[in-house]
């Protein structure tokens, strides 16, 4: 699990994504699921050692998660910078209150649930029932 700066190309991060997420869904996998990334999702918080990826100026930071077969990849973007945050389904926990929560090995994102929840219910649905699909499959083996 990683925070990893994508805004440029770097096969060796890429690669490094791709073990630890596994590979992106193919055109037909994404397909079948219906779509594997989420609309724009406003940040209100970030946990103490991500504060650093924050805005730096007043304004509304975005972010968008992205579906994979081993777990989930959270893009926020920071003025021209994009980071990916990449957590392991094994790691991620979801929460639903005054924000929509997403923590993962200690660290957490807040997101607007006004203005993110609704339109990303289908969406967030789709990923509870992926982890918990891959949860299955790893105490079956």
């Amino acid at each position: 699990m990683g925070l990893y700066n994508i805004s440029y190309k770097d096969k060796e991060r890429d690669d490094l994504i791709n073990s630890e997420m596994g590979n992106p869904y193919s055109l037909m996998g994404k397909l079948k699921l219906g779509g594997v990334g989420s609309r724009r999702l406003i940040i209100e918080n970030l946990s103490a050692n991500m504060d650093h990826i924050k805005l730096k100026v007043a304004g509304i930071q975005y972010g968008s998660i992205e579906i994979r077969p081993q777990g989930i990849i959270v893009h926020i973007n920071q003025g021209l910078d994009v980071f990916a945050w990449t957590i392991p389904f094994y790691r991620l926990s979801i929460f639903n209150g005054d924000f929509f929560t997403i923590h993962g090995n200690g660290e957490y994102l807040q997101f607007n649930k006004q203005k993110s929840w609704t339109e990303n219910d289908v969406f967030i649905k789709k990923m509870l029932r992926l982890k918990l699909e891959f949860s299955q499959s790893q105490s079956i083996s």
